[in-house]
């Protein structure tokens, strides 16, 4: 008997110090992305430790990078998993899919600690639904055109900047000066988004021609206009540009801006990065015609997750005033307050105050989101295997485009 009110003794005074190993454990969260970037993951981990202090909890963050070009197949694999990620980055072409599928956690609770209010109202009009939000935009980001200033004076050619004081930066004019280009240096005069707008990327390079010129491919109310004549004359330019001209780097060619391999490259800010050794000068303006992509990330929680409500509020922390404000350097915000101060234009010591306010700001303006549907994975899927035969010089791009919009016509109702 003695011995036995011993050990429950025992037992009774080690209850204390198991609780407390208990509450110092660190709560697991896998949050999946497409970058790579260590300064980008880093600022992220950042937020994570700000949320876990906040709440006073350790919080184990593991960040999964996915290639972008197979980020979507293989996110919604993982999250039919037994393992999925607890918070994700979303695509806006995916918007209304995942908000289907009910793998998105609502988020309207989280959001209250954190002024909802302040969000441009448009840019979250995407990813709600009957009065719920469903995710975050953290980055509210146009494609820019980035280009190398040296290699163009040593073609003796108008600059973007120069075309765009003349009122004539067009996507005729943007040919005739990448033509120049190749003709005067041997030197390819532009390569597409990130390399991959033959691919992974292919609606970001056409689409801003398409609709610089006139055309689109569908629009909200499902009309799908991707075989109209304008819509095809645009991408018959860019197809004459890498066949004809051949004044783009090509498909399999992997020649790149950011080395020195093409004068004009399409990006983002977040990749400007990649020019902080470069020995040349560059500079970036808003696309030909003035009709820019927006690239649109959402942060979401997984609705099916094992830590739905903590998940909701580190998102909700995460694109909080502060955290946008951090992250708007990188990815341009969608919090007015952020977006409207004289700090966003400062926000990126890579990038001038100037560059800022007339390439990013203003193309933030006039730019709108790729289309979306709730069919877009099967959509981007079926599609691109189409889009690869315009990528040979004998291409009959009229055919093609019949081809693609008799598919999204299929879907798109």
């Amino acid at each position: 008997m003695k011995k036995t009110m011993a050990i429950l003794l025992v037992l009774a005074l080690m209850l204390p110090f198991a609780g407390a190993l208990a509450a110092e454990q660190a709560v697991p969260m896998t949050i999946a992305t497409w970058t790579s970037n260590e300064n980008q993951l880093a600022l992220l981990q950042s937020f994570v430790d700000g949320f876990a202090a906040h709440k006073g909890i350790k919080i184990d963050a593991k960040f999964e990078s996915i290639p972008f070009a197979e980020y979507n197949t293989k996110l919604l694999l993982e999250l039919q998993s037994s393992n999925p990620p607890d918070l994700y980055w979303v695509l806006e072409t995916s918007a209304p899919a995942f908000i289907a599928s009910g793998n998105l956690a609502k988020l309207d609770e989280a959001l209250k600690e954190w002024e909802p209010e302040d969000f441009a109202p448009a840019s979250l009009a995407l990813w709600q639904k009957d009065g719920s939000t469903y995710a975050v935009p953290f980055s509210t980001s146009p494609f820019v055109l980035l280009y190398n200033v040296t290699m163009f004076k040593d073609a003796g050619v108008k600059t973007p900047k120069e075309l765009i004081a003349e009122n004539n930066w067009t996507w005729e004019s943007f040919r005739e000066i990448a033509k120049e280009i190749k003709e005067k240096t041997g030197k390819w005069a532009f390569q597409t988004v990130d390399g991959e707008g033959y691919t992974a990327r292919v609606l970001h390079n056409l689409l801003p021609i398409i609709r610089a010129m006139g055309g689109n491919l569908w629009t909200a109310d499902g009309q799908v206009s991707a075989d109209s004549d304008v819509s095809v004359a645009a991408i018959k330019l860019f197809h004459d540009m890498v066949y004809a001209d051949q004044s783009v780097v090509p498909p399999g060619d992997q020649s790149d801006f950011y080395t020195g391999g093409a004068a004009m490259t399409v990006g983002q800010i977040s990749r400007v990065s990649k020019l902080a050794d470069v020995t040349w000068e560059w500079d970036m303006a808003t696309l030909p015609g003035n009709a820019p992509v927006i690239g649109q990330a959402a942060l979401g929680a997984n609705a099916n997750g094992k830590n739905v409500e903590l998940a909701t509020q580190l998102l909700a922390y995460m694109t909080n005033k502060d955290s946008v404000a951090a992250m708007a350097g990188i990815w341009p915000p969608a919090r007015k307050s952020v977006l409207e101060s004289e700090a966003f234009l400062s926000s990126n010591p890579a990038i001038t105050p100037e560059q800022m306010k007339d390439a990013v700001a203003a193309s933030i303006e006039t730019g709108q989101v790729l289309p979306s549907h709730e069919m877009y994975p099967q959509i981007e899927v079926e599609s691109r295997i189409l889009y690869d035969k315009l990528w040979n010089a004998g291409a009959d791009v009229a055919a093609v485009m019949q081809e693609v919009a008799a598919l999204y016509r299929n879907y798109i109702k």
